[in-house]
């Protein structure tokens, strides 16, 4: 009878894995023989395989993982979708039976819900023309498109959004095929909720607003059109959908690092550096990319970095190069308007009352404008916006008592909510166009004042100064000014200068303005926005062939 095994020996295992466990034990058995070099590479080589064995294996429970749980959520909107698809099949009986035989192939093909998650569509702001633009041209180019847009704008019904937008934007939707879902925890996204770690609470509160979104009705397409990236992951494993991913605003740049000090702010230093290397991994998840102005474009090309990084490894269909999409401007109404028309001596501001507008920089630098001798008589500042919430309500208050504080109460002028029609009008006959914001994303409104024929005064940062006042023809379109105390040009010096301008100069100005601003047109917007809308179609029947395949039985 055989002893005990030695300690040096491997114990005795069934015949069929005898070779395997052998050479097993063999590479990997302590050597005290063995120099330190070799154990330190055996050990190594050891630590390489059980990671590479876990990541496998967490991968394959996650993808599994994710496949019921999506499937769940399928069979979960199965009755909503089919209610849908019912009712918009039901519409085209009705808007066009006798042309049935002349469809096209591309309108015969099965209906898809393009999803647009946008939590304040209602908000009346730039962002916002960008997505109703981007949903008039959906459903106008692809008849078998339905857009359903993900809102928190839980008291407002579809057809005052609808009519909202038609008043603010002159934008025509088919309210027919477009369907709103109501999300009742969008104040997990409202910075007001995360006084502490803002940035990874609202990136957090996104991943469980994203999911209220999905489980309410599953999108043939995700379009992010106000940039929430933390949702991309779950929506990419759950559903195995496209994703689209419009930023107008990179959630952390480069620029935020730079404003930190090592010495006196390292926890924020490195809380700012995890975040960033999160960002980056959700972005990865997004298929398209398209970012609204070259300021924009840079930041999130160097901070969505793993992006890229796959678009190397992988299928470079599936992860596309990213691309600058300038917003739609409404330019050619505006452009209409005659320069040479005698302006009001009044300064305007466009913008939503938020705080990082910094409307407060605009009303004290007119104050010294105001106040001084440069000034022309019966001089004005009109502030328009929009206002979201109790908040925005508040800012506003407090605006007005600082224009009272300031002596200039007879002077400004708030319009809240104005209509688009109002808007013209004073676009019409305002002489110079203010934007104070720091790092603009882009400006539409500041495109909208070029296009009118005022003469801009922009802050000198992000895309007002990259993209849109910009020379034209190699001669100025309007003025940068700087918040810095020892600048040369404040915002108080630069309206100094547009208003010492004679009659000739300022239509020189509007001319150029007016003509440089055709680059930011529906139109332009429209023919990109397709054909993104394309690729991610191509991309969409590709999944679903590939879900359906998979969920055949073989």
């Amino acid at each position: 009878m055989k002893g005990p095994s030695s300690p040096n020996q491997p114990p005795p295992l069934p015949k069929s894995h005898t070779s395997l466990w052998t050479l097993l034990w063999r590479t990997f058995k302590p050597d005290p023989r063995a120099s330190y070099k070799h154990q330190t590479a055996v050990y190594l080589c050891l630590f390489f395989i059980v990671t590479t064995l876990a990541v496998l294996g967490v991968y394959i429970t996650t993808k599994v993982i994710a496949a019921i749980w999506g499937s769940r959520l399928r069979r979960k909107s199965e009755g909503i979708r089919r209610s849908i698809f019912e009712n918009f099949l039901a519409t085209e009986d009705e808007a066009g039976a006798s042309e049935s035989e002349g469809k096209s192939k591309e309108t015969a093909s099965r209906p898809v819900i393009v999803g647009f998650f946008h939590p304040y569509c209602n908000a009346g702001g730039g962002g916002e023309r960008v997505l109703w633009y981007a949903v008039h041209a959906t459903l106008k180019e692809h008849k078998n498109a339905i857009c359903a847009i993900y809102t928190g704008d839980t008291e407002v019904h579809k057809s005052e959004i609808i009519e909202k937008v038609k008043a603010r934007f002159e934008i025509v939707l088919d309210e027919e095929r477009i369907f709103i879902v109501y999300l009742l925890r969008r104040q997990l996204v409202a910075a007001s909720t995360w006084p502490r770690l803002t940035l990874l609470g609202q990136a957090l509160g996104s991943i469980l607003l994203g999911y209220e979104a999905i489980s309410k009705l599953v999108p043939d397409l995700f379009v992010d059109t106000m940039g929430y990236p933390f949702t991309y992951p779950a929506v990419s494993l759950l559903l195995n959908i496209p994703i689209a991913a419009y930023v107008h605003y990179p959630m952390i740049s480069t620029d935020m690092f730079s404003t930190l000090s090592l010495t006196t702010q390292l926890p924020k230093y490195i809380y700012w550096r995890i975040f960033a290397l999160l960002y980056a991994f959700v972005g990865a998840f997004a298929d398209i990319v398209m970012a609204n102005g070259t300021w924009t474009f840079n930041h999130i090309k160097s901070v969505w970095w793993l992006n890229r990084l796959l678009s190397l490894a992988f299928d470079r269909s599936k992860k596309l190069e990213f691309q600058i999409l300038y917003p739609p401007c409404a330019t050619a109404d505006l452009q209409k308007f005659d320069v040479t028309n005698p302006r009001k001596p009044v300064v305007l501001s466009i913008a939503q009352f938020r705080h990082e507008k910094r409307h407060e920089i605009i009303l004290e630098e007119f104050a010294k404008f105001a106040k001084s001798d440069a000034a022309p008589p019966n001089t004005q500042l009109l502030l328009i916006g929009s206002v979201r919430d109790n908040r925005d309500k508040m800012r506003v208050y407090e605006l007005r008592l600082l224009a009272r504080e300031l002596g200039i109460n007879d002077d400004v002028h708030f319009v809240l909510e104005a209509k688009w029609d109002e808007v013209k009008n004073w676009l019409r006959t305002a002489s110079v166009g203010v934007n104070a914001m720091w790092n603009e994303h882009f400006g539409i409104g500041v495109v909208e004042y070029m296009a009118s024929g005022l003469i801009s005064v922009v802050h000198e940062s992000g895309g007002p100064r990259m993209d849109i006042v910009v020379p034209f023809d190699g001669k100025p379109t309007g003025f940068h000014f700087s918040t810095d105390p020892n600048g040369e040009m404040t915002l108080a010096t630069a309206l100094t200068k547009v208003f010492a301008l004679s009659p000739e100069e300022q239509i020189e100005y509007r001319t150029r303005a007016q003509e440089s601003a055709a680059r930011f047109s529906e139109e332009n917007f429209e023919t990109g926005w397709l054909e993104r809308l394309r690729v991610l179609l191509m991309l969409e029947e590709y999944c679903h062939v590939d879900r359906i395949s998979r969920e055949s039985p073989s």
